[in-house]
């Protein structure tokens, strides 16, 4: 009789105490959540490969928009990426500007739904905006055998989208030969 008495108490606590958490707010608000800007690569440094003798090496720079759909994107988005020398690798220099092409800060516009074209497969996918990085291999101003890098980071997008936390930096390196 003890026994039983004793596992319909344990019985009306679990339930009790089961159901008193259904009440509470979810931990994350998934109605107000803003999308999110990036540097989509896997990891968060590229070496650049390429054949000796190569003058130059090139690869594509791009930062994404993390949506569901891309149509759902009504407005051009300006993300500024620039250097950050704090992200620079021990053991590697600063690339000099003179050895590539972009000018930083460097303002990238992913395109509206209603700009883009669903046919164009050169892109990462239509929620990106995209520009190529050329990297000169012959500048007088590096040295042969130095490892150099193009530490970059995403500045700032529109009040009304997150900058990632995670893949907001990019690190290209490249080793002259």
């Amino acid at each position: 009789m003890k026994s039983k008495i004793i596992s319909s108490l344990l019985f009306v606590c679990t339930v009790f105490l089961m159901t008193s958490c259904l009440d509470d707010d979810y931990l994350y608000d998934f109605d107000n959540q803003k999308a999110v800007i990036e540097l989509p690569y896997v990891n968060h440094s590229l070496s650049l490969s390429y054949k000796t003798g190569d003058a130059s090496v090139t690869t594509p720079l791009y930062v994404n928009y993390s949506i569901a759909d891309w149509r759902d994107i009504n407005e051009e988005i300006p993300v500024v990426v620039g250097i950050d020398e704090s992200l620079l690798p021990s053991g590697a220099k600063m690339l000099p500007a003179s050895s590539y092409n972009l000018k930083f800060p460097l303002t990238m516009t992913i395109k509206k739904a209603s700009d883009i074209d669903p046919t164009d497969r050169e892109k990462l996918n239509n929620q990106s905006a995209q520009e190529n990085l050329t990297i000169n291999l012959k500048d007088k101003n590096q040295v042969v055998g130095e490892t150099y890098a193009l530490p970059l980071h995403i500045e700032s997008a529109p009040s009304q989208y997150t900058v990632s936390g995670n893949f907001n930096t990019m690190v290209f390196l490249v080793t002259i030969k």
